[in-house]
């Protein structure tokens, strides 16, 4: 796995499935089966990992969410999205899904779908 910085491109794996119940996260790897529990800004994390958003702008979401100083958000995001990604809650999104991020068209027919 790639070193994840604030350009990464990060998505849920197809068998992550959460829900939010009283302010945590319930997250279930389906294929693992593994249940976890995470704070607000953990299933925040998790809602933004949507296969296009780069975690740069989940910074620049969460600091509008959280009082927080830019610096050790930062670290504190690239550290847990790291560690989602070992836990195999997340994953790099496909080239082309980056691509279409940084407003290039997909190569390919269909248009990269």
């Amino acid at each position: 796995m790639n070193r994840i910085d604030i350009g990464s491109v990060l998505g849920r794996r197809a068998d992550v499935r959460f829900r939010v119940i009283d302010a945590e996260g319930v997250v279930v790897r389906q294929t693992a089966g593994e249940v976890m529990v995470l704070n607000d800004i953990g299933t925040r994390i998790l809602a933004l990992a949507d296969g296009v958003t780069p975690v740069a702008r989940w910074i620049d979401t969460l600091l509008g969410e959280f009082e927080v100083a830019r610096p050790v958000l930062e670290r504190d995001v690239l550290a847990f999205a790291t560690e989602l990604v070992e836990q195999g809650l997340l994953e790099p999104a496909p080239a082309a899904g980056r691509r279409l991020q940084d407003g290039q068209a997909a190569a390919g027919p269909g248009g990269g779908q």
